[in-house]
């Protein structure tokens, strides 16, 4: 009788304490910053004009292969569309939207 009570004893303390809440870390998570090609899309979306910053774009959109290849080969396929558009009009219509997807 007196084994049950100290295990009772042990069980209630066990129970009470837990495993200890240690000390607790709260962490901060600061999202990634926008891609390069997102920033370069918005401003070719406020110009109008696709310019020199093409290339750096392309590369952009090759890079996100590695995390999202999908993603990256339908928003390279909206690029190719955007680099054939005539109009800043277009241009800038085309490129606000594939920032947005971004």
């Amino acid at each position: 009788m007196r084994c049950w009570i100290i295990g009772i004893l042990g069980l209630a303390l066990v129970a009470t304490l837990g495993c200890g809440s240690g000390n607790r870390v709260d962490v901060t998570v600061t999202p990634p910053p926008p891609p390069a090609a997102k920033l370069l899309l918005q401003e070719v979306a406020a110009t109008g004009q696709l310019g020199s910053g093409a290339e750096a774009i392309r590369e952009g959109l090759e890079m996100l292969k590695q995390s999202d290849p999908h993603k990256a080969e339908l928003l390279l396929r909206e690029f190719d569309q955007l680099s054939k558009a005539a109009h800043p009009h277009s241009v800038s219509a085309k490129a606000k939207a594939l920032a947005a997807k971004l």
